[in-house]
């Protein structure tokens, strides 16, 4: 094989194009870069140095175990044990409790399901919580499930190395893991809830997944690798898949806005998760009547055997009627006191922000609260209010305000951008990249994406993707600069102070 290899952007289309038909996953142009780096990994693995033929390989009926390799390789496998903890105390404070309650009156197990489970952090993390709260094999079954064997055959093996036990604590490792080898082994108690198995959620049909049999899915960070029309299959299909009351988890940065009308948001232990709605199983109250109890019991009104009687009857009737006295009318309303001036969205937000610069957060955040409640609908509001929450060290309930944010206006580039700040600020840098990319892909001339994502590539060290990212940040000089909604102190905002700062770090990494 030549040591060159050929990849073409014609064949970079053709293996978008099949990785969208096969997969469901929407590769665009600004992603070939990352299609290429693919490549690049698995052409020389089978021994070719053109993509064209490459690309044939895949489109071959042998070539689907090559697409399981691939696959890994231009999406991002990032998980970890009880990621996003605010979902999990959701989960086992409020969701667990109540379906195993009603799997104990159904007398049946109860279901979850780890969709996209990767290397089985999130599956097992579940299996913990379920033998926390009384779970055994007879009453809890997880199903975990990934398109890439290499995954599963790892999850299955149950042994991480101490590194990827971050966010466990110290009490689960001692009742959970075994230490072995360098590494921990969880028991065979928490292996025992789960099966792992391969499984492709872009498929037209799910014929292993009966309707109406899940109580709980956790699908997080997946659906943002597919396009539309997948996602609203993969939604239609998870919804027929849950009981009626059964809920959904999905990642922070995906939304079902504009993508399905069937489930309801609901807020659960201070985050948000997507419920199917139980009306169908609710029995309607019959309906009250209330009987007002009279002073006085009412004259007997004697049967009636003839029109005249009707008639008398009728007449007695209308006289005592008649007769009631009546309420005096209420007095006309007195004109109502005069209220103090209100003070403008926008001047209560300068409040805010004069707050966050001042360092004064705690009143920042109550003013801002405040804010977002009375104004549930003004973005620049809800995107402070993560900022704050972000500059006080609260990343979930910074990630929450941005979520909002992203149900309210899924293409919000400031949301992206600023939960990627938030991820900068506790060295998340793999998450930061990726809602980086996700801005910058929103809008290609954000220069201040590129200056930040170049900050990420050097933390990274990844020198040449900083000097890229520093190019592309100088690049935008000259563009018309991007007012970004909300507030973040320190952050320059004008396309020359970008570009400058650009400069100095091109010249500093220059000096390496």
């Amino acid at each position: 094989m030549s040591d060159v290899l050929t990849i073409e952007r014609g064949s970079l289309e053709q293996l978008a194009a099949l990785l969208l038909e096969r997969a469901g996953l929407k590769i665009t142009p600004d992603g070939y870069y990352g299609l290429r780096l693919a490549l690049q990994a698995r052409m020389p693995a089978l021994g070719i140095a053109d993509a064209a033929e490459y690309v044939g390989r895949l489109k071959q009926r042998a070539g689907e175990q090559e697409l399981r390799s691939l696959i890994p390789l231009v999406t991002v496998g990032k998980t970890e044990f009880f990621r996003d903890s605010r979902q999990f105390l959701a989960f086992e404070r409020n969701v667990l409790p109540a379906v195993l309650e009603r799997g104990r009156q159904d007398l049946r197990r109860v279901k979850l399901w780890s969709a996209g489970c990767a290397t089985g952090e999130e599956p097992y993390s579940l299996s913990m919580v379920a033998l926390e709260k009384g779970g055994t094999p007879e009453t809890v079954d997880i199903w975990a499930t990934d398109l890439n064997p290499a995954a599963t055959e790892s999850a299955a093996r149950a042994f991480f190395p101490a590194r990827r036990l971050v966010g466990v604590s110290e009490e689960r490792i001692q009742r959970f893991f075994s230490s072995v080898d360098g590494g921990y082994q969880l028991v065979p108690a928490v292996r025992s809830l789960i099966r792992f198995e391969g499984h492709n959620l872009a498929a037209p049909g799910w014929p292993q997944v009966e309707a109406r049999s899940l109580d709980v899915i956790f699908c997080r960070n997946v659906i943002i690798y597919f396009d539309q029309p997948t996602i609203v299959g993969v939604m239609e299909r998870f919804y027929e898949s849950l009981r009626p009351g059964g809920w959904m988890f999905l990642g922070y940065s995906e939304s079902l806005f504009k993508i399905s009308t069937r489930f309801e948001m609901v807020e659960v232990g201070g985050t948000f998760a997507y419920q199917r709605p139980v009306s169908s199983l609710r029995r309607e109250p019959a309906p009250v009547t209330t009987i007002a109890r009279p002073s006085a019991p009412p004259a007997p009104v004697p049967p009636l055997r003839s029109p005249t009687d009707v008639e008398t009857a009728l007449r007695n009737l209308r006289r005592r009627e008649a007769e009631k006295p009546r309420p005096l009318p209420a007095p006309a309303p007195s004109a109502p006191p005069r209220s103090p001036p209100t003070r403008t969205p926008v001047e209560r937000l300068a409040e805010v922000v004069e707050a966050i610069e001042r360092g004064d957060f705690p009143k920042a955040l109550r003013t801002v609260r405040r804010l977002a409640d009375d104004e549930p609908e003004d973005l620049a509001a809800r995107l402070t209010l993560g900022n704050v929450y972000a500059l006080m060290g609260n990343l979930d309930e910074a990630r929450d305000a941005y979520q909002v944010a992203l149900s309210r206006e899924p293409l919000c580039v400031e949301a992206r951008l600023y939960t990627a700040l938030a991820a900068m600020q506790v060295g998340q840098l793999d998450e930061a990249k990726l809602e980086l990319t996700r801005a910058l892909f929103l809008e290609p001339t954000l220069a201040v994406g590129h200056y930040l994502l170049g900050q990420v590539q050097e933390r990274r060290q990844d020198p040449d993707g900083a000097l890229r990212s520093y190019r592309n940040a100088i690049s935008q000089r000259k563009q018309p600069r991007h007012e970004l909604i909300g507030h973040f102190p320190d952050l320059p905002r004008s396309n020359e102070a970008i570009a400058q700062a650009a400069q100095y770090r091109l010249a500093a990494l220059s000096e390496r």
